[in-house]
């Protein structure tokens, strides 16, 4: 269908309220699509204007048009920019205080937004569901719809259960969008939502401006060099770290090269990463050294190189990242530097992404314990022996089975300790009023308790108001303010040991070879030895046709390492491990960071650290390096115990020694 076949309203609408003359390619036949009522599937990729194929026809479309998003931050910016246009659209998700939720449900049912966004989740609400019904949705509009199939590299169950959701809503249409969808993963999406004869749109997946390159590391050195060399030619880049840890660690070595690129992922400040991203996108030049938390919703036309210094997970969501370069036509480059270590990484990740049933059973009864558990993941994690990745997907793994229930975050009560008899004169108009609301509930004593919540109401503010105007009375010294528990308290829903709860884990451990699957692919893409291009396109269902015009094995490489510098050993370190240097097999780096890991976790755990392994045993450890449960069992001093609670960490610890060489840091954080 031709442009002018969207019709003169949708053409209207994309100027009016858009600022647009015309629609990219592929924009026009989608968004006729769903606005003649058409069930609709669009594969499109990164950066073709995907969210304009549900936007637009929301603000032709009588009713509400709800949007299904996993990402709380794309929610945002997304609502940020559609109200600075002109369109009412909100987002209902768990940042948000109950009153807040609720209000914004009551005008959602009243008919006062266009657009509606929700995390998956919130479907598990009976009230939303029937606001929702009473509201009347017009357009049911799933992103990231890869994450329905089991066969897509970000499968959510959640999303899994959204053709239930249809069938109970009966919106007048649907339309399911996605940047990276296989054959399988298409047909997936139809039959998870309950589509009947769906229209379905492929762009073309191939992206000849794109350089594809694979270079072979030897280690981190060689990464940061090649790195480095690279960000010194100019221009505007992503580089991609599997882990927080890693990103830290390559940001730190470019800031001593005298670079200065931005530091982004999920562990930081939630200020620090927005100053990060506005840092980014309105320099010309800026590089991001970023875990893939980092790039959802980034539309920024100019970034000349994606490189990747980890392998990623899958085919999928590689596509997608080097998908954020060269949006403007102009020649980029897409650089993997492979280390097959990494290989090994991403599995270990990918498995305590599926942890082990002792895990899973570990933090159930630590719960059941607590009865209402109210000091984080992190306390959890430490509480039961095992990492904060395991323990999150332990509780992803429960709350979906519906044996949990996590509260909102920042529930408790908040006291406040007046410093000051009298205000300033000069005091914003929100401050004054939580001082005078705070004095109030105080009477005559100097604090008072309240929620934040109940605090707003009284105020006559939102919450999030009222909360920024209790940190500036903070500042000013005329208030003393302790917040409750900032994270989300965890209840189980059930007071009985994890062997009576007769828990399947088959769906678990089957998404877990699906992964190692796709993994697998990815690393089959890293060793190809034809045409790169040719193997992308394949691998989304499309034919490649003409000649390559962009990848190294074509057209031979662009990347050459610089010459690698002899390493001395450091002999002070060896001697403070313990060992004798006429010791060969022995690994400095393994010791050194066993004894982190056992004096960090014997704090935690308040044991002394021999209790956990003795020195013999950590040396032994240190020794055989094991790679598997076999080999640590192996080693004199384990046992089953200490493997189901610590021996997936010590074979992380021993691998990265193993394969990436004595001396570079590990990489065990999560993104």
């Amino acid at each position: 269908m031709t442009e002018a076949g969207v019709g003169e309203d949708a053409s209207g609408a994309l100027l009016r309220h858009f600022g647009l003359s015309g629609f990219r390619k592929g924009q026009a036949e989608v968004i006729a699509s769903v606005v003649a009522g058409r069930n609709t599937v669009v594969v499109m990729p990164t950066g073709a204007g995907k969210s304009l194929c549900y936007q637009l026809p929301a603000t032709l479309l009588p009713g509400v048009t709800l949007v299904v998003s996993p990402l709380i931050a794309l929610m945002k910016d997304q609502v940020e920019q559609l109200e600075a246009r002109g369109i009412a659209a909100t987002l209902i998700n768990s940042t948000l205080s109950e009153t807040e939720r609720a209000e914004r449900t009551k005008r959602m049912r009243a008919g006062a937004y266009r657009l509606v966004y929700v995390a998956p989740e919130r479907f598990r609400s009976t009230a939303f569901l029937e606001a929702l019904a009473a509201a009347g949705v017009a357009l049911f509009a799933v992103d990231e719809a890869h994450c329905i199939s089991q066969w897509g590299h970000d499968f959510r169950p959640d999303y899994a259960l959204l053709g239930q959701v249809r069938k109970k809503l009966r919106p007048a249409r649907t339309v399911a969008l996605t940047a990276t969808a296989t054959p399988e993963v298409r047909e997936d999406i139809v039959r998870s939502l309950l589509l009947k004869d769906p229209a379905v749109f492929v762009a073309g997946f191939d992206r000849p401006n794109l350089f594809l390159e694979v270079c072979p590391v030897s280690g981190d050195d060689d990464k940061r060099a090649a790195v480095a060399a690279r960000v010194a030619r100019g221009g505007s880049g992503l580089v991609y770290c599997a882990t927080r840890k890693a990103a830290e660690s390559m940001h730190a070595a470019l800031r001593l090269r005298g670079q200065k690129p931005v530091l982004y992922h999920a562990g930081m400040e939630e200020a620090d990463r927005r100053r990060a991203q506005e840092t980014f996108m309105s320099s010309k030049d800026a590089v991001a050294i970023a875990t893939n938390a980092f790039g959802m919703g980034i539309d920024k036309p100019d970034i000349r190189f994606v490189i990747h210094a980890h392998i990623p997970r899958a085919v999928e969501a590689y596509y997608q990242e080097i998908g954020r370069a060269g949006r403007d036509g102009e020649p980029a480059h897409a650089l993997l530097l492979f280390n097959h270590a990494d290989v090994f990484t991403q599995e270990r990740m990918i498995e305590g992404n599926h942890p082990s049933e002792a895990v899973i059973a570990d933090v159930w009864n630590a719960l059941v314990s607590a009865g209402d558990f109210q000091r984080g993941v992190q306390a959890l994690a430490h509480g039961v022996g095992a990492s904060e990745f395991e323990v999150s997907a332990a509780l992803r793994i429960l709350e979906r089975e519906g044996l949990l229930e996590r509260r909102d975050r920042s529930e408790g009560a908040w006291t406040m300790r007046l410093c000051a008899a009298e205000a300033p004169a000069r005091l914003s108009k929100p401050g004054r009023a939580v001082l005078e609301v705070v004095r109030s509930a105080a009477g005559g004593a100097q604090a008072a308790s309240l929620r934040l919540a109940a605090l707003a109401d009284r105020a006559g503010l939102t919450p999030e108001t009222a909360r920024r105007a209790l940190g500036a009375l903070e500042r000013a010294h005329l208030l003393e303010v302790r917040r409750p528990f900032a994270g989300r308290s965890i209840r189980p829903l059930r007071r009985v040991p994890f062997q009576v709860l007769d828990l399947s884990l088959e769906r678990v451990r089957a998404q877990e070879r699906r992964s190692l699957l796709l993994l697998r692919r990815m690393t089959d893409y890293a060793y190809a030895r034809r045409c790169r291009r040719s193997f992308l396109l394949r691998y989304f269902g499309e034919t490649a046709e003409g000649s390559c015009r962009g990848c190294d094995v074509c057209l031979g490489p662009r990347t050459v390492l610089p010459a690698a510098q002899p390493r001395r050993p450091d002999k002070d370190s060896v001697y403070k491990a313990g060992v004798v240097p006429g010791d060969a097999q022995f690994s400095e780096r393994a010791a050194l960071e066993l004894r982190r890991f056992r004096r960090e976790l014997s704090r935690d755990l308040e044991v002394p650290p021999f209790i956990l392994f003795n020195d013999r045993t950590l040396r032994a450890l240190a020794t055989a390096l094991p790679a598997s449960r076999e080999d640590f069992l192996a080693v004199k001093g384990t046992g089953p115990t200490q493997w189901e609670r610590f021996g997936p960490k010590v074979v992380e610890i021993c691998l990265g020694a193993r394969l990436q060489g004595n001396g570079n840091a590990g990489d065990g954080a999560s993104r």
